[in-house]
């Protein structure tokens, strides 16, 4: 505390020094969290189709409702043993499926399953008024069954389907009107109490075995002999992991995740035995569609594309570049058109030897918050280019005109980068081909790593855009990478942009851009190092709906060193900057609220040494927290390294508080609630609005300063030559 008084005069030298001066906002930003963007919309088909006339290509949402879209403005009523963990919503989460009426221009959902949900009731969507309706109410679950040593209550199968994963295994079948349903196996979430009505005579003994049904969608009318809204069972056959597609002559083609058979109905709707079709035995569940350009069946599968011919012989086995999700459908020339659940459209033309893989982003242009693989047959073409499909619960169906141009949006890199990073020598540098990749990338070894011009679409390992693992020190540095949430992958949960694990780590991150992933950067929790140099993570949270968004957050490890950086806006009350670590270290830095709804600047949960000089602090007036900097106010059961005691320097920087009075009041520099070992503020230039001396604020037996004269406090940005407009930089 007894160094020279320099006054605000150098702090500002130092900050156009480092330009960190003047406007800091960069392309993409946003104060906005939810992203319904340019998409267009409409209360039907015909409104959407018109939206999308004289447009190359683009989507429209059909919102009959404005305010309640989505299948959740038809949930049934909540009932207790129905309702499972997840409630209703698992019919759009739960490997659902939908089947498509094309004369109707309607689709059906249901889903459930599990210990999801044990609604079986049925959901039809009309493209043609937009509207959503229930047509029946769960069964009661009113028989049981059991597996191993759970007993569990389900409907009675005999004449209803249970709740189940149903995968693709809801068909309409065209020629009679009706859906046919392949079951899987119950939910299980309604166990039996001992105090429950369970008699031997609501026991059903194949309660925990797939079956087929046929249900009558129609409200008015007799179809295949069933009565309007009714069910009946028509199988027996053990097909879980479904797949079902309909040949253009009526054939069904049903099975499982491994072998597809033909079947047809009797006259009393029973299946009649079925003939071995196709075996490909995947190991995961796929969805099958028809292709009437080449009468081909296509099977969709997590990483590979499968299409057989009219007798079950093999054409093509595609490796898919990307998770796809569970959408596919052709274009009226026959080129295939994935879509992710979300902004991404993927692209294929079989003919094309080369194979090429192309891919257009919608971001703000198309939907927003879906989710990529829930259900199964949700994406079929309308015909002309024109597409429909599900997103999730909260909105209604997309509409999506397709360009009509095979070269439109961007190639996907058909290098496989990760192989290039597995084979490289340990502790050896490595820059790798610009381009466009389908995928997130592991780096498990000692590497100079640059990544200029790479950019990730997806996650590995679960983790982040990038997904490090470095142990006993080794270094791994990461050189010139950017990576934005836009591309569609890293937007939700804690998935990061850059994901850093292991014990004892050592990495460093140098030229790094991160921007509107659901947390910046993360480690976890078994010591290391970490180095940020010349760095901008922004926007951070963009795409979340709930949860924390930290910008940075280190987890135990022995020191986080940030030089030259700025982190700012984190959403959803996260911090800027949340660090475990012992010492943590910010020089020539900016961390910056910015206009939005952020918590603390700087977070030191577990207390330990803060170092902050040349640097900005600046709370945004939307800030949910009096206090920019947190110091132990973790129990010390979450602390790793144990709640230790706090170390704070900051000098010869800006600290800046954007709330206004009356809120300015409270404005506190910190909260501190483990021990004090060392404290001290010079040189610095502190803007807050409030009536409070903020340098008078007592920490134990020690006050913030003891000699004010080293910094300075002023009551406006403006009194301190600053840029007088809250929530920018200063």
């Amino acid at each position: 505390m007894r160094t020279t008084l320099l006054g605000a005069s150098l702090i500002i030298f130092v900050l156009v020094a480092m330009n960190l001066t003047g406007s800091v906002d960069l392309p993409g930003q946003t104060t906005q969290t939810t992203q319904a963007g340019d998409a267009q919309t409409g209360r039907n088909l015909a409104d959407c189709m018109t939206a999308l006339k004289d447009l190359e290509g683009g989507w429209c949402e059909l919102r009959v409702s404005p305010d309640n879209p989505g299948i959740a403005n038809v949930w049934p009523a909540k009932q207790p043993r129905i309702q499972h963990s997840l409630g209703p919503k698992a019919v759009l989460t739960a490997w659902s499926s939908a089947a498509w009426d094309s004369d109707n221009k309607a689709f059906y959902f249901m889903g459930g399953g599990g210990r999801d949900y044990g609604g079986n009731e049925v959901y039809r969507f009309s493209l043609t008024d937009g509207s959503w309706k229930r047509l029946t109410n769960p069964s009661p679950l009113d028989h049981w069954t059991t597996v191993k040593t759970r007993h569990f209550w389900i409907p009675d199968i005999r004449s209803v389907p249970p709740a189940s994963y149903i995968h693709d295994g809801l068909l309409f079948n065209n020629t009679t009107g009706t859906i046919i349903l392949l079951a899987s196996q119950p939910a299980n979430g309604a166990i039996i109490r001992d105090d429950d009505n369970a008699s031997q005579s609501t026991f059903l003994k194949d309660g925990n075995e797939p079956h087929q049904y046929e249900f009558n969608p129609s409200e008015s009318e007799v179809r295949n002999g069933l009565a309007p809204l009714s069910w009946r069972r028509i199988g027996d056959y053990p097909w879980s992991t479904a797949r079902s597609v309909q040949l253009q002559d009526g054939t069904l083609i049903l099975g499982n995740k491994e072998r597809l058979y033909k079947s047809s109905q009797n006259k009393e709707g029973q299946l009649q035995d079925p003939q071995l079709f196709h075996d490909d035995h995947k190991s995961r569940g796929g969805n099958a569609v028809y292709d009437s350009h080449r009468k081909w069946i296509w099977s969709l599968y997590l990483r590979s594309l499968v299409a057989v011919d009219s007798s079950g012989r093999t054409m093509l086995d595609i490796n898919l570049p990307m998770n796809a999700g569970r959408s596919i459908a052709f274009d009226q020339h026959g080129s295939l058109v994935m879509w992710d659940g979300n902004t991404r459209i993927f692209m294929l033309d079989p003919a094309d030897s080369a194979s090429v893989w192309r891919t257009i982003n919608w971001v703000k242009n198309g939907p927003y918050g879906g989710a990529k693989g829930a259900v199964y047959g949700k994406w079929i073409h309308l015909g002309n280019n024109y597409f429909a499909g599900i997103s999730s619960y909260s909105h209604g169906i997309w509409i999506y005109k397709h360009p009509d141009n095979p070269k439109s949006g961007r190639q996907l890199s058909d290098i496989n980068i990760q192989k290039m990073v597995d084979q490289a020598e340990d502790n050896s540098a490595l820059k790798l081909p610009a381009g466009l990749y389908p995928y997130g990338l592991r780096i498990d070894k000692p590497l100079t790593l640059d990544l200029e011009g790479v950019e990730l679409m997806d996650v590995s390992g679960g983790k982040g855009l990038l997904n490090i693992t470095s142990t006993d020190g080794s270094l791994v540095r990461i050189r010139n990478f950017e990576g934005n949430a836009e591309a569609g992958a890293a937007q939700t949960g804690n998935l990061a942009g850059i994901r850093i694990t292991g014990v004892n780590f050592n990495v460093s991150l140098e030229n790094i851009t991160i921007r509107k992933t659901a947390i910046g950067v993360m480690t976890d929790n078994r010591g290391g190092s970490l180095s940020i140099q010349d760095s901008v993570f922004e926007d951070i949270g963009y795409y979340k709906r709930k949860g924390l968004s930290h910008i940075i957050y280190a987890g135990a490890i022995d020191s986080l060193d940030i030089t030259n950086s700025r982190l700012q806006r984190a959403l959803h009350l996260g911090h800027l900057l949340k660090s475990r670590a012992k010492s943590t270290t910010i020089k020539n830095s900016q961390l910056l609220g910015l206009q939005s709804n952020h918590s603390r600047v700087i977070d030191l949960s577990c207390g330990g040494r803060l170092l902050v000089s040349n640097s900005v602090l600046q709370s945004s007036s939307l800030t949910d927290n009096q206090d920019l900097i947190s110091v132990g106010v973790e129990k010390p059961q979450n602390c790793r390294q144990g709640l230790q005691d706090g170390s704070i320097d900051i000098k010869n920087s800006v600290i800046i508080f954007d709330r206004d009075t009356p809120a300015a009041n409270k404005n506190r520099l910190f909260t501190w609630r483990t021990g004090l070992e060392y404290l001290s503020l010079n040189n610095n230039t502190i803007v807050s609005k409030g009536d409070n001396n903020l340098l008078k604020q007592e920490i134990g037996d020690t006050a913030i300063e003891i000699e004010p004269q080293h910094n300075t406090l002023f009551k406006s940005r403006q009194a301190a030559s600053l840029n007088p407009i809250p929530d920018t930089s200063p």
